[in-house]
């Protein structure tokens, strides 16, 4: 029987390496098959998930017949082929080639003999503009450069040093450039082609002028770049860098989590300082999944979510027509017994696409036992019942507006519930409505990087999300305050009673999560809020795309 083509690549061969048999599959390179086999080849241009180009010529090996030395990152393994990944010959020629590349790189921390006791004390990077050594870069504790001297034992370099002097480019939103320290590897440019199939960025110039750049030269943010970051996560030295947080060192913990900013539902890696959300990226191993984050979720979550003006304890309008805050049995039971003095077809909830399953559920569930199935979204200023017909002139006869995206109702919307006479608010900023003497509460809730759940998003693909943070203040995600309203007007129909019970509720009913709209990824807002209030950077990405292109696209 005739071999088909997908056959083929999963059949494996045998080659040695370093006197070893090691196995491979058709197609891979020599490269490839090292790292699977557990055998290190250093290199600077080439990763997993880019395609190779030899450029760095660090990876070279010997191959048995072959005149001189070929890249392994570009050389396809062939049966019974036989490579010698490292000698002295080899690593010699790497040394030199390391050489060649410092002496247009900020080296002299590099192979400084006294740089141990430097960095003991000196750890932290002193903030500066631009970078002549290690100890003023940010990357430093993660860049391929530094551990390739280390690993090659690099102590001197012989050629001339040559500083390029390239200006610093800090006039685009969300990341500087400072391409003294770039090694033209190219990782970059193939990632901006890769995975978004633009050319946003090139090589241009020649010689020692090299570097990488925009046509025309023209600021990324009047170009195609989406600042979506990945040239930054696939950049060796830290020539590329997030301005957000690229003095803040190490996190003291990174949580793998799911965004939840639109419907794609990007992996997405929460970096914690202080118990605070100090940055994004995505998971280390990029080969698992093509990379389809953006810039709102790779560098706003910071500003959005740590903003001063977070919404941090409970509070509720007082006899005298005042707002005071409380703590949380207060609050429950202030809101409770106003529900109560309701029927269930004179109140309304206003959930949001944003919560995750389980806030959505349990808002459900509470619609369904206390406001007659009578809750909504809002999309656009357009008002969207899920699975189920109605219209908003149910609104004429509502007195109790349970809200959980405030910001989203706007005045044309308030005036259709001519019969208004309280409002209760769940949410995670101060807005217009909550200004208003209908709100008898406003309760603080997470966002979704201070809690855990799942989100169901496109394809109908439920993925985990995971608390990284700490919230503000006595703030509680919104299934919660739900659950604790529901249990406290004591209906015996009203069934979930904490966390698991509500997944298991899920599990029976997915329709329910199915039927609520979805956020299309070019979104600008989170739950209500436009991002570019409480993110400067892209405050100026907006509006200045919408100025040139008059869209903006993610």
């Amino acid at each position: 029987m005739e071999e088909t083509a997908e056959n083929k690549n999963l059949s494996t061969e045998t080659m040695i390496m370093n006197g070893k048999n090691v196995s491979f599959s058709s197609g891979e390179t020599i490269l490839e098959v090292a790292r699977k086999s557990g055998i290190y080849i250093p290199t600077l241009c080439s990763r997993p998930d880019l395609p190779s180009t030899g450029s760095c010529r660090l990876c070279i090996v010997k191959v048995k017949g072959v005149r001189g030395y070929v890249t392994s990152c570009t050389t396809p393994a062939t049966p019974n082929m036989v490579v010698t990944t490292n000698s002295d010959e080899i690593e010699k020629l790497r040394r030199g080639i390391l050489e060649l590349i410092l002496s247009e790189h900020p080296s002299a921390c590099l192979v400084c003999p006294i740089r141990e006791t430097c960095e003991q004390f000196n750890a932290p990077s002193s903030k500066t503009g631009r970078v002549t050594g290690c100890n003023m870069c940010p990357n430093r504790d993660i860049c391929e450069l530094r551990q390739l001297v280390e690993y090659l034992g690099l102590k001197e370099i012989r050629y001339p040093l040559l500083y390029k002097d390239f200006p610093l480019e800090r006039d685009d939103p969300f990341m500087d450039r400072d391409y003294n320290l770039c090694i033209l590897c190219g990782r970059c440019i193939r990632a901006c082609e890769e995975n978004l199939g633009t050319s946003a960025i090139s090589f241009v110039k020649r010689g020692h002028d090299t570097k990488v750049g925009t046509s025309f030269g023209k600021l990324h943010v009047d170009g195609d770049c989406r600042f979506c970051m990945h040239c930054v996560d696939v950049c060796p030295t830290g020539a590329l860098t997030v301005r957000g947080s690229k003095w803040y060192e190490n996190p003291d913990i990174e949580t793998p989590t799911t965004c939840i900013l639109c419907e794609r539902g990007c992996d997405l890696v929460i970096d914690t300082k202080w118990d605070k959300v100090m940055g994004a990226h995505p998971v280390r191993d990029m080969t698992v999944s093509k990379r389809e984050y953006c810039v709102k979720g790779r560098c706003c979550l910071p500003a959005l979510f740590n903003s001063p003006d977070r919404l941090k304890y409970p509070a509720i309008r007082h006899d005298d027509g005042k707002m005071i805050y409380t703590d949380w049995d207060n609050a429950i039971n202030h809101v409770s017994d106003i529900i109560s003095r309701y029927k269930s077809s004179e109140i309304a909830i206003l959930s949001s696409r944003h919560l995750t399953d389980e806030s959505i559920y349990a808002l459900n569930e509470f619609a369904r036992i206390y406001a007659e199935s009578n809750i909504f979204y809002i999309a656009d200023d357009e008002i969207i019942f899920p699975n189920i017909e109605k219209s908003d002139e149910i609104f004429k006869d509502i007195k109790l507006l349970y809200v959980a995206e405030a910001n989203s109702v706007s005045d044309e919307i308030i005036k259709k519930f001519t019969s208004l006479e309280n409002i209760i608010i769940q949410d995670i900023y101060p807005s217009p409505l909550s200004t208003s003497n209908k709100v008898c509460a406003v309760l603080p809730v997470t966002v979704f990087t201070e809690m855990n759940g799942t989100k169901t998003c496109v394809d109908s693909r439920r993925k985990p999300v995971a608390k990284a943070a700490k919230p503000p203040g006595n703030a509680i995600p919104d299934w919660e305050i739900t659950i604790n309203i529901g249990n406290a007007l004591h209906n015996t129909d009203f069934k979930i009673k904490d966390f698991r019970s509500i997944q298991n509720h899920i599990q029976m009913h997915p329709w329910i999560i199915a039927s609520v709209p979805m956020v299309p990824k070019d979104a600008l807002a989170y739950r209500g809020f436009p991002i570019a209030d409480f993110v400067p950077d892209f405050k100026i990405f907006v509006e200045r795309r919408l100025e040139l292109k008059g869209e903006i696209h993610f």
